[in-house]
């Protein structure tokens, strides 16, 4: 008679478990709304605006770069074909939507404890950085243009994780239903394993939890991609 290796099975279920929950821990902590800050640059704290965000820095990167390009057309160095560093750049380029004098563009992107820490800064020249106070039409030109990338990446970002969750609560639901069908064929077909098939029911038991927890976890996901692009539209 065919013994089943429930082993390689829960081990399957404890990872796709794992990735799932893993997937969503972050989500929560997002705050999309960017802020004044100081920047470490050229041996000096500068000017910046940051914001904290959930995707992690290189697709980041990527995403930003193609934003820029497509539509304040000039390009950030840094990131592409071996190239990831934490400090993107644009040097001696007019940027109309700022102004039209030349100027050095730059972000920071590096991991924090939420996903990135992103800042967006400045300069018309050496020790002269956009700032607030000093160059407040231009600084909210800047702010303008990561709200705009906002409003177009995060949707994105978190439709796709959507999709993604949707599918890890599929397959975890289908193991689970599966496992629960093994145990019950072997409950008459294995006296010896007796002990081992009330071991597994507990361990379906607990899957079953975990994925009513997820399922809580998927709509609260879907709730917070809604209420994301609520707050853009208005």
């Amino acid at each position: 008679m065919k013994k089943i290796n429930y082993l390689k099975i829960l081990a399957q279920l404890s990872f796709l478990a794992i990735v799932l929950f893993a997937s969503t821990e972050n989500v929560y902590a997002q705050k999309a709304n960017q802020k004044d800050g100081m920047v470490e640059h050229k041996d000096s704290e500068r000017p910046c605006i940051v914001v904290n965000l959930d995707p992690e820095p290189k697709p980041l990167k990527k995403a930003w770069k193609s934003f820029l390009k497509d539509n304040y057309d000039f390009k950030i160095k840094g990131i592409g074909f071996l190239s990831n560093k934490d400090l993107l750049y644009a040097e001696d380029v007019v940027i109309e939507a700022i102004s039209t004098k030349r100027m050095d563009f730059y972000t920071k992107i590096v991991e924090d404890e939420v996903g990135s820490e992103m800042k967006v800064f400045g300069s018309f020249g050496y020790d002269i950085y956009i700032d607030k106070k000093e160059t407040p039409e231009e600084y909210a030109v800047m702010n303008q243009m990561l709200t705009s990338f906002l409003e177009s990446y995060l949707p994105k970002y978190y439709k796709s994780k959507v999709k993604a969750t949707k599918k890890k609560v599929k397959e975890l639901s289908k193991d689970v239903k599966s496992l629960k069908k093994d145990i019950s064929k072997n409950k008459e077909e294995i006296e010896d394993l007796s002990e081992e098939i009330g071991e597994l029911t507990n361990e379906a038991t607990e899957k079953e939890s975990e994925l009513t927890i997820a399922n809580n976890k998927l709509q609260e996901r879907i709730q917070k991609l809604e209420r994301i692009k609520s707050k853009f539209k208005k």
